[in-house]
């Protein structure tokens, strides 16, 4: 128990916090023992950082041991800024670009959707259904603007089709940094993304606001001499942590459309991105817009979404 001795405590001020303090049956004269009752010191949970900031604070610690410069607290100071801003200054940083930017373009394979819907969104004019993909059919280098018919930007599109709701394509992106260091899952050099996207929907009633996820999703690995073809798959889920918080036009305006721009920092280490856990020299990401999938169609006749993004990578330096 904590404690307070040899001071003057005026009487009022004992009957005032009577309920926190607690004092011995006996005491002599105006300077009793007093103590601050358990319960009421119980210590608080910190609360949880934020994980861009905990990311930041790394990368510059891994500067400063790197570096080792005569003031460490102003050198920490200076480049944690630096990362907050966005300023990754060429004697701390390699700044890497994309060495390679496809389009991966694949249709669905449409079923029935037999699970139970929700009066509430039951919709006797568009029937769900259950569209699901598997593999791509095609792949082509990422197009500038919408794209064309037949190789269309990154993103989705789906309509009603004789009363029945269903996706008519999925294409996702994917992006190849050749990294200027070996990296491994035990190191501790801090690589950075940095992920400034936008993503336009236009539907012909309102919006779901999942479409505006930005789902990216990092791997490193080991590339021998050649292009490694990575395995066939579209990537069409998402997670919670690929929602952000955004301010979207009214959901009940017909013909409606928005495009939505984000500026994030994400770290490509983070979770099971190591296909190697060693002397890996390549970094890929592969970046989607979740699709409909024949039931996300928010009472739609026709929705399309594209998505073009800006991906930068940050490698940390040493000195020499």
């Amino acid at each position: 128990m904590a404690t307070v001795s040899h001071q003057h405590i005026p009487p009022s001020l004992l009957a005032g916090y009577g309920a926190l303090l607690t004092t011995p049956g006996q005491h002599a004269g105006l300077t009793p023992r007093i103590g601050l009752k358990a319960s009421a010191r119980q210590a608080q949970i910190p609360a949880a950082l934020d994980p861009a900031l905990t990311l930041r604070r790394d990368a510059a610690r891994w500067l400063v041991q790197q570096w080792q410069p005569n003031n460490p607290s102003l050198f920490y100071a200076q480049r944690l800024a630096e990362i907050r801003s966005y300023d990754f200054k060429p004697a701390y940083w390699h700044t890497l670009t994309p060495s390679r930017d496809r389009t991966e373009y694949g249709e669905p394979e449409i079923k029935a959707y037999e699970r139970p819907v929700n009066g509430l969104y039951a919709d006797p004019l568009r029937l769900q259904t259950d569209c699901v993909y598997t593999t791509w059919s095609k792949t082509y280098p990422t197009p500038a603007g919408d794209g064309t018919v037949l190789q269309p930007a990154p993103g989705w599109q789906g309509e009603v089709i004789g009363g029945v709701w269903r996706d008519l394509w999925f294409a996702q992106r994917r992006l190849t940094f050749f990294l200027p260091v070996i990296v491994s899952k035990t190191d501790m050099r801090p690589v950075l993304l940095v992920l400034a996207s936008q993503v336009k929907a236009v539907a012909s009633f309102r919006v779901n606001t999942a479409w505006y996820a930005r789902c990216c999703w990092p791997y490193f690995f080991r590339e021998p001499a050649g292009e490694l073809q990575p395995k066939n798959y579209l990537i069409s889920n998402w997670q919670k942590s690929d929602i952000y918080p955004m301010a979207l036009a009214s959901e009940t305006e017909h013909n409606w459309q928005c495009t939505h721009s984000l500026q994030v920092l994400r770290n490509p280490r983070l979770g099971d991105t190591f296909k190697q856990p060693i002397h890996c020299n390549r970094l890929g990401v592969v970046i989607t817009t979740p699709p409909g999938r024949g039931v996300y169609f928010a009472r739609n006749d026709a929705v399309k979404v594209t998505h073009h993004e800006t991906v930068t990578v940050y490698v940390g330096k040493a000195p020499g």
